[in-house]
């Protein structure tokens, strides 16, 4: 597909990073214009007003982070496509982005043409990966999806009411602050703690704390149906792979 005409956003922390690649981008021909956000929510912002491709650094320094960016996105149902773009050794990272909805990853150690090709990809809604990091992001997402559902079947053991208070307690709160938030009283929230401490198979608290921080984190893994997610799990399926 030929794309021309692109207006894209570029989103780094780092001032000589952020116009360089604007000065690099704008110089090529498919690209009509390039729009630079110091940060997340600068990003946002921009994206929300159009864009053909998102550009947007994988670690950012204040502010709301590239994945929160990417929530953002989603929530918002922006309709423009992200390449994220990431230091050498920031695999483990990538993959909760791919996750997310990101089209596709490209590493600031590569070559321009690589960036440039890359962008014009993603414009025309191609999922991006390069082919030595396919192996460890498919093993990621297959952890995260395991994670996900294992995570999914514990919590089910719980009422409604014992996961509300369990997202509560894993956010620091303790029993009284529990009970106001949720206007109960004392006694009824320790008795929702006792039965799910029970459930949980653990014997404090904090301990309870603790869990919860870890099924939660594991339940916000769930992948959105992205493209480039897509293209992971039909390279780990060998029909796909004979096809090819």
């Amino acid at each position: 597909m030929t794309v021309t005409g692109l207006d894209v956003i570029v989103c780094d922390d780092h001032r000589m990073m952020r116009e360089a690649l604007a000065a690099f981008l704008g110089m090529q021909r498919e690209i009509a214009a390039v729009r630079v956000a110091a940060d997340g929510d600068e990003a946002i912002r921009l994206a929300r007003r159009g864009g053909d491709v998102l550009v947007l650094d994988l670690v950012l320094g204040s502010g709301p982070s590239a994945l929160d960016v990417l929530e953002a996105i989603n929530n918002l149902r922006l309709d423009i496509p992200v390449l994220v773009l990431t230091a050498a050794r920031d695999l483990d990272d990538v993959a909760p982005a791919l996750s997310m909805g990101a089209l596709g990853f490209c590493q600031k150690s590569a070559r321009p043409e690589t960036l440039h090709r890359a962008v014009l990809q993603v414009a025309a809604r191609q999922a991006v990966i390069p082919t030595g990091a396919v192996a460890p992001l498919l093993a990621r997402l297959r952890q995260e999806q395991r994670a996900a559902r294992e995570a999914g079947a514990v919590l089910s053991l719980l009422t409604a009411r014992e996961r509300e208070v369990l997202r509560y307690l894993s956010d620091g709160l303790n029993r009284t602050e529990i009970a106001r938030r949720m206007q109960l009283s004392s006694n009824t929230v320790r008795t929702h703690l006792r039965n799910l401490m029970e459930k949980l198979d653990v014997n404090t608290q904090l301990a309870a704390a603790a869990r919860g921080r870890q099924l939660f984190t594991g339940l916000q893994r769930v992948p959105v149906q992205a493209p480039a997610t897509q293209a992971l799990r039909e390279f780990g399926d060998p029909r796909a792979r004979q096809a090819r």
